[in-house]
């Protein structure tokens, strides 16, 4: 940057020259004035007077130019009072040291100034009146201010007045007019922002592991984002700029939030509900076996919303080539043997699960009579039997998914006994919960008159004169209602299945061969 000069602008010099005095008149002889001529002579005295008169009016005149002249001229090379450039106070000083005192200014500032941009971590990055290019010239400002009270086309009067009027305002001029290339600024924040973006990511169900009793789902936590919003930040490094003004601006991001967090994700898969039954201790292990191989085909089942579960497309049919075990089963109204015995009983939880957790239940029907691992009305039966199918099927209509762990565990309260457990896991309940209530409306009598048959199959008995009694039991018609609670408190009680539970006579099997011999 060129210093272009302490010399104040060419002045015109004005100031009148001096006054001049005429040479004084010489004196004559003359004569004793005769009578005509003391007329004359009283005609010249008035001249000579009124020449005299013109004369001091002249040297009075002269004599207040002279007087503003002379009230001028001190200030004639110098700055007037108050008045200043870049905030430096010129008053009294040359056009040389006045100029050189403002450009000594700039050229420090321009030198030492920088905005240093500083992120969180202590990264920082300087821009240098180098950086943008930045240049400003005093040189409009100085001439403003000299300018005052320095007008070659006023007069020593009017210069006078302005010099007055100095002495009571300010005069104030700034070379803030510069020249600079903002581009580099731009490019700056540009880097500074791409380099401090970060896009947040969402949180997510890496997988349901329904084994996992205390921990069934597995999440990627979620990631925040953050972004840098420059917009601010130039406009505060232009004003540095525009003032010369140097300093440090920390570079603040803001939080990027994902759509869904951890915490969100618990909330959909909530458990809504456990439901428990009882295996017997009686139970063949053939028998608790096919429960396990139920349960292994329902365990991590999962349903969008909408879908259905059908228990027999899930399970399968009972068959040795499925894995299945013959063991008792409930069927027609009496225990018998049957391929899968036992998955009744994982029907059974099942349902429970389902209708207490909310599940809407398109199909389900009791067994012919009680079950000794749930209450009456509160069983669901299935079978395979061609011809004979009986499903057990509900919907999910929950508005989310749900996801179904289901096991043969070991029982809580006692190490020998072992329990169906079922847990289906959704969108949260938000304070709801179901459970299932069933009264008995009616009892019906046993048969009074027993049936006899013959024991085709020996199953009980072999010889005529042998017999066996199964006895019947009285029946049953049964309501069951879903009691909605909020929080503890009950708000709703609806029954949703009247089930009839039929009487059964007693059964005399009779031998059908004949004995021969002794008994």
């Amino acid at each position: 940057m060129n210093n272009q000069g302490y010399r104040p602008p060419q002045q015109n010099n004005w100031y009148a020259p001096p006054p001049q005095q005429k040479p004084a008149a010489k004196k004559r002889t003359s004569k004793p004035p005769q009578k005509k001529r003391q007329k004359t002579s009283l005609k010249q005295q008035f001249l000579k007077l009124l020449i005299v008169l013109v004369l001091l009016g002249a040297a009075c005149a002269a004599g207040y130019v002279w007087k503003a002249q002379s009230d001028v001229k001190p200030y004639a090379n110098v700055f007037l009072d108050n008045v200043s450039v870049d905030g430096i106070d010129l008053s009294g000083k040359t056009w040389e040291e006045g100029s050189r005192l403002v450009w000594d200014q700039i050229n420090q500032k321009q030198n030492g100034w920088y905005v240093r941009l500083r992120n969180q971590h202590g990264d920082y990055k300087d821009i240098t009146a180098a950086t943008l290019g930045i240049s400003f010239d005093p040189t409009a400002a100085l001439e403003q201010a000299w300018a005052i009270g320095h007008n070659s086309q006023m007069s020593a009067f009017e210069l006078r007045t302005e010099i007055e009027l100095a002495k009571t305002q300010t005069n104030a001029f700034s070379s803030a007019e510069q020249s600079a290339d903002t581009t580099p600024i731009d490019t700056i924040l540009s880097t500074l922002e791409q380099a401090a973006y970060r896009a947040p990511s969402d949180a997510y169900i890496i997988s349901f592991n329904p084994d996992d009793l205390n921990n069934p789902f597995t999440f990627q936590p979620e990631v925040y984002g953050q972004r840098l919003d420059t917009t601010a930040i130039r406009e505060q490094i232009l004003s540095m700029v525009q003032n010369l003004q140097s300093g440090e601006i920390l570079l603040q991001t803001e939080l990027l939030y994902p759509n869904v967090t951890v915490d969100q994700l618990k909330k959909t898969v909530e458990l809504r509900n456990r439901s428990v039954t009882s295996i017997s201790t009686t139970s063949t292990e053939d028998r608790t076996e096919n429960i396990r191989i139920a349960f292994a085909k329902i365990n991590g089942t999962i349903l969008r919303d909408g879908d259905k579960f059908s228990f027999n497309k899930v399970v399968g049919r009972r068959t040795m080539e499925n894995g299945f075990l013959p063991a008792i089963e409930y069927a027609y109204g009496q225990q018998q043997m049957g391929w899968g015995g036992g998955v009744c009983q994982a029907s059974t939880t099942m349902y429970l699960a389902a209708v207490q957790s909310g599940m809407k239940i398109l199909k389900r029907e009791p067994h012919s009579m009680a079950v000794n691992y749930t209450e009456l009305g509160m069983d669901a039966t299935v079978s395979d039997t061609k011809g004979r199918e009986i499903d057990f099927t509900f919907q999910n209509t929950t508005g989310g998914p749900v996801y179904i762990a289901a096991h043969v565990t070991q029982s809580s309260s006692s190490k020998r006994r072992l329990v169906c457990d079922v847990r289906i896991y959704g969108p949260s309940l938000n304070g709801l919960s179901y459970k299932l209530e069933s009264e008995v409306a009616e009892v019906i009598p046993k048969p009074l008159t027993p049936t006899t048959l013959k024991d085709k199959e020996a199953t009980y008995v072999t010889y005529t004169d042998e017999q066996h009694v199964i006895e019947g039991r009285e029946g049953y018609i049964v309501n069951t209602y879903l009691v909605t609670s909020q929080n503890g408190y009950a708000i709703a009680r609806d029954l949703i299945t009247t089930d009839e539970y039929p009487c059964k006579e007693d059964i005399i099997y009779i031998g059908k061969k004949e004995r021969t011999g002794g008994k």
